[in-house]
């Protein structure tokens, strides 16, 4: 498998970007490489979308990647998961505006799109990637305590008075503690069917009324600073 990852893409990479036949190769690329064993999983409803953003990137991406251990393979592969796990965080905290990319497109003094990552010395890459990561994590660590312990007391009785109609027992809090705080989190098919009621109206006011409180919530905490 070693040997067809690294000829698959050597021959993606052979080709102008873009070209129809470098579209092609990575369509055969990403055929192979979606059906490796090994990329994260994630319970979440909205996993998808952060599986397609991952694969968006890899597409991007893929001529810049590295090996670096022996296994092509599982190089590869926790290369992708690298940038998986970020975008299922983001899934999880109601704005990600503070999150620092290194891939964000920017432009020279030219006028040509490039990224802080073309911009930054190779061999300080790595340590300032690290760097980055670990305020990113403290930062979502310090954040998520304090919205855990909102969601559990709601002392204000924000979230349990934002319900669907005729249903209270369906309220914000409830919601938040089964899909947020619970490990894993459960599915909003499951708590609809827990609660005898459409899943489609408790996935809308998930995302219409709850999920707006929680960005508040989060805002007040420092969230925007």
């Amino acid at each position: 498998m070693d040997e067809q990852l690294k000829k698959l893409i050597d021959e993606v990479c052979c080709y102008r970007d873009p070209s129809p036949e470098r579209q092609k190769a990575l369509n055969k690329l990403l055929m192979v490489i979606q059906q490796l064993p090994g990329i994260f999983k994630s319970s979440h409803q909205d996993y998808l979308e952060a599986l397609n953003q991952t694969w968006e990137w890899v597409s991007r991406k893929i001529c810049t990647f590295e090996a670096r251990s022996l296994s092509y393979q599982n190089s590869l592969i926790n290369w992708i998961n690298g940038y998986l796990k970020w975008r299922i965080k983001d899934l999880y905290t109601p704005d990600s505006r503070y999150t620092i990319s290194l891939d964000t497109p920017i432009q020279n003094d030219e006028g040509d799109e490039t990224t802080l990552k073309d911009r930054l010395p190779t061999m300080t890459l790595d340590l300032l990637e690290i760097k980055i990561a670990q305020i990113q994590e403290m930062e979502h660590r310090r954040l998520g305590n304090l919205i855990r312990q909102y969601i559990e007391q709601d002392e204000d009785g924000k979230l349990t008075a934002s319900h669907p109609r005729k249903r209270p027992e369906c309220h914000c809090q409830l919601l938040a503690m089964q899909l947020l705080l619970q490990e894993p989190p459960h599915k909003i098919a499951d708590i609809a069917r827990e609660l005898n009621i459409n899943n489609q109206t408790l996935y809308s006011h998930w995302k219409s009324h709850c999920l707006p409180i929680l960005k508040e919530i989060a805002m007040n905490f420092g969230y925007n600073q």
